[in-house]
């Protein structure tokens, strides 16, 4: 019997983190789809993002199978973590192929990559970018961001790696900056489990709709707020996510109250994954009106739950209307949004039903395309 190859995984934050968002969902998805192929091993820290307090009930310091038994998972303290105990680990692996999660992480992708180039990491490196390369991403807080950039052309690491992009607009930054880099195109693996569909009641004249991602300026959640101060009808909105920069929480809580009473807020903070589906489903639509996502996991959460979404053109899911699983519109038309809004207030039971079984419809049939699989033994080959 042929044993497999191992893949070495390295990630800032990993299960049952949650609160970086994609990028764990993400990493999550690859390894489970992966370890029939390889020996999946996970190595990262033991606290979730914007965390002090390690995980309960998950021990650091050794390596686990917590997740499934053919998926080994290293969780380093992050207190005091330093890059020799990094080096050492890589090293120690000597893994077939090292992945690195996204694209600015210090400690889990620039030096290992350094390690690439100095020689010191003999394993093939592939690098995820996950949409770090976006203009939208790169004006958030570009004095960190560019340097990095800068440092990697200089060092032209694009000689020493292979990088996967998640469909051609991400190839397209990635050439952008790395002219001559071999690129892989795979998309994003969703989660592979769907639950069954089950409906809600809709009455015209109301709507139950759900907001789930970072309280950042690039997830547009005041965007929304201003949009739905025009909106008429029994309205209902929860807000789910971490709240990440305080000033910009300020401003949308200073929009919430100017809200008529004919709007119902519901603020309920970062909730783990395996809550999302049983919170989207008390919900009519899910929204989302984003400068940028790479894939969108919460979108295609709404899809997989069976619920139409509203989001920015600014994702890869497009030509919704002609699905009739929702809206993707450009965000310089904030009356098209607000027009999509006062849609969904007017839907009778079977306006939602349609939208919503069309919407379930298509994420099953997403998560049964086999061809994503194979794009990915392409890229660890």
């Amino acid at each position: 019997m042929t044993s497999k190859k191992k893949l070495l995984i390295i990630v800032d934050w990993f299960y049952p983190g949650y609160k970086a968002g994609g990028p764990i969902q993400s990493t999550l998805n690859l390894a489970f789809a992966l370890k029939d192929k390889y020996e999946i091993k996970v190595l990262t820290t033991d606290t979730d993002h914007g965390e002090t307090t390690p995980y309960p009930n998950v021990e650091s310091g050794k390596w686990i199978r917590n997740l499934d038994p053919e998926i080994q998972c290293y969780y380093m303290r992050k207190s005091g973590l330093t890059l020799d105990e990094i080096r050492n680990h890589i090293i120690k692996e000597d893994a077939d192929f090292v992945y690195l999660n996204h694209m600015f992480s210090p400690k889990f992708v620039i030096y290992p990559m350094w390690l690439k180039y100095s020689g010191k990491l003999k394993s093939k490196m592939m690098v995820g970018p996950r949409g770090a390369l976006y203009n939208s991403a790169l004006a958030v807080k570009p004095w960190k961001k560019y340097p990095f950039l800068w440092l990697l052309q200089t060092l032209k690491i694009q000689k020493r790696i292979t990088f996967h992009a998640t469909n051609d607009r991400e190839k397209n930054a990635i050439e952008k900056f790395f002219p001559g880099s071999k690129i892989i195109v795979a998309d994003n693996l969703p989660k592979s489990n769907q639950p069954a569909y089950i409906g809600l009641e809709k009455l015209p004249g109301e709507l139950k709709c759900i907001f789930i991602s970072r309280i950042v300026p690039i997830k547009n959640l005041l965007y929304l707020l201003e949009v739905m101060k025009d909106l008429q009808g029994n309205i209902e909105l929860t807000i789910v996510g971490p709240m990440e920069d305080a000033g910009y929480w300020e401003l949308c809580r200073e929009k919430i109250k100017q809200f008529g009473p004919h709007i119902k807020v519901n603020v309920l903070g970062p909730k783990s994954n395996d809550l999302l589906t049983g919170l989207i489903r008390q919900h009519h639509l899910f929204i989302l009106p984003t400068e940028g996502e790479n894939f969108g996991h919460s979108i295609f959460d709404a899809f997989l739950s069976g619920r139409p979404v509203l989001i920015s053109d600014q994702t890869p899911w497009h030509k919704l209307t002609e699905k009739r699983i929702g809206w993707d519109l450009p965000l310089a038309d904030k009356s098209a949004f607000l027009r999509s809004l006062e849609e969904s207030v007017r839907w009778k039971q079977e306006d939602f039903d349609e939208h919503a079984k069309s919407a379930w419809q298509f994420g099953s049939a997403f998560i049964k395309d086999q061809k994503r699989i194979e794009a990915y033994q392409m890229l660890f080959s």
